[in-house]
């Protein structure tokens, strides 16, 4: 039997101080029970608080190396698996702090020129054929200088693609083939602004594939353009999609019938592509989705190095294509609705980018519990809480069972979903099958309850 993998960072074991080790585990506990970014709030006195303030500004606690500390129990748990690697950026707005926020400190601006902070590319693996968040293969942080090279009188678009700030899709892939190299197969997933010919060079026959949809209406061989090819093209398969409402955006459930395309081409080389070992054809599979009925309704036009000849295969790529929804919810958590990372009090950019580090592997935790009641072939527990946490879960549990079989957890011990049961009903759900499975905050707020508890139940073990 193998050994289960460490749910927990090793932090001692990247920075070789058992100090800094112990201190930054102390500040991903707080973080998660504090369910803030603020060290004034998670801390308990002033001398704590001191004690995550000197932590922060200590350059031997590296953002270089809290990621490699991340990345570095992914890389344990890839052998043997087809990994989707979901790629996305988000930025950070400290703009209403800027007169507190120390100069030249590790914030710049990011989007646009008037916004004072920092933006955060990353790399979520995902178990392709189990949907399990396994953690990051890729984390990069970075603020943009004011001096732009548009700025600078330099024709950006002539400029290498390593030279540009787009080369972070090239950059994560490259080292997500590199970190992950005992899994079975790995696929690139990424949004529109990925579609860079460049990026079609990190395939692998067989191995390293990519899935991203297109952004331009790319040139295909026999003198066409992409969407010419596909307009030609009829309805090959229909399926329908439920479409959750969404307030934010006004608009209401509903019942997608979408209209299935697939075809392979072969893309032409742009001019723009200035590496002179790619390849002037690349053969490509493109996959388009488009909602039938409804003007302006969901259209998907995907472009992947995996075989597409089939109806099934088709609905395959559009399902990992759906993956992406769970970086999303990662970016939602570090932001308003969970860590609430921009209203970091810290006054150092380096500080707020390493508590951000922290806070995505917190997330993290959360994103595994909500999966977990979305699919029966769920994550191993192992994976995401440590024995001693699991033998806590077994005490709450007990006490947060009802009188009723209603209200009696109802999946098997020592599973992830008999522990997200447990951590939903300590962050207020009331645990009825009638009811909505538990959301990202509701399981934040139980996770939160849940260590405080587990940091009182660990005293009472060391004195027993």
């Amino acid at each position: 039997m193998e050994k289960p993998v460490n749910s927990n960072p090793d932090f001692e074991g990247v920075f070789g101080d058992k100090r800094i080790g112990k201190r930054a585990a102390q500040v991903l506990r707080k973080l998660t029970t504090g369910r803030s970014s603020s060290l004034r709030e998670i801390t308990e006195d002033e001398s704590e608080q001191r004690s995550f303030y000197r932590l922060f500004n200590n350059e031997s606690f590296s953002e270089s190396g809290i990621i490699k500390s991340i990345t570095a129990r992914c890389s344990e748990l890839s052998k043997g698996r087809h990994l989707l690697c979901i790629q996305d950026t988000t930025e950070f707005n400290f703009s209403a702090k800027q007169r507190r926020i120390k100069p030249e400190s590790g914030l710049g601006t990011t989007s646009r020129n008037d916004i004072l902070g920092f933006m955060l590319h990353s790399s979520l693996v995902v178990d392709a054929d189990r949907s399990h968040a396994l953690g990051y293969s890729f984390i990069k942080t970075w603020e943009r200088a004011e001096a732009t090279p548009e700025k600078q009188g330099r024709n950006y678009r002539d400029l290498p693609v390593k030279e540009k700030e787009s080369y972070k899709w090239i950059e994560a892939a490259r080292e997500s083939k590199d970190l992950l190299k005992d899994a079975s197969t790995i696929t690139i997933v990424a949004d529109r602004e990925s579609d860079i010919y460049d990026l079609f060079g990190v395939a692998e026959k067989d191995r390293v594939h990519l899935l991203i949809r297109s952004n331009h209406d790319r040139q295909i061989s026999g003198k066409l353009k992409l969407s010419t090819c596909l307009e030609a093209l009829p309805v090959m398969h229909t399926y329908k999609l439920s479409i959750a409402g969404d307030i934010r955006k006004n608009t209401t459930k509903r019942v997608a019938e979408m209209g299935l395309k697939w075809s392979g081409v072969e893309l032409l080389k742009p001019k723009s592509c200035k590496d002179e070992q790619l390849p002037d054809v690349q053969q490509i599979y493109v996959v388009e989705a488009i909602e039938q009925g409804r003007k302006n309704g969901i259209h998907w036009r995907i472009l992947t190095t995996h075989q597409v000849t089939t109806s099934e295969q088709a609905l395959q790529i559009i399902r990992w294509y759906k993956e992406r929804w769970h970086i999303e919810q990662i970016h939602r958590l570090l932001k308003t609705d969970g860590f609430r990372i921009e209203r970091s009090q810290l006054e150092q950019g380096w500080a707020i980018r390493k508590l951000t580090l922290l806070a995505m592997m917190a997330s993290l935790r959360i994103m595994q519990m909500m999966l977990s009641y979305l699919d029966d072939n769920e994550q191993s527990i192992d994976e995401v809480f440590d024995k001693q946490e699991q033998k806590c879960l077994q005490m709450i549990g007990k006490k947060m069972e009802g009188e009723t079989e209603k209200l009696k957890n109802p999946v098997k011990t020592n599973t992830l979903r008999w522990a997200t049961w447990i951590i939903a009903r300590m962050g207020g759900w009331k645990g009825y099958t009638s009811q909505r499975k538990p959301g990202p905050i509701v399981l934040q707020k139980g996770l939160a309850k849940f260590y405080n508890v587990y940091e009182g139940w660990l005293l009472f073990q060391d004195y027993n």
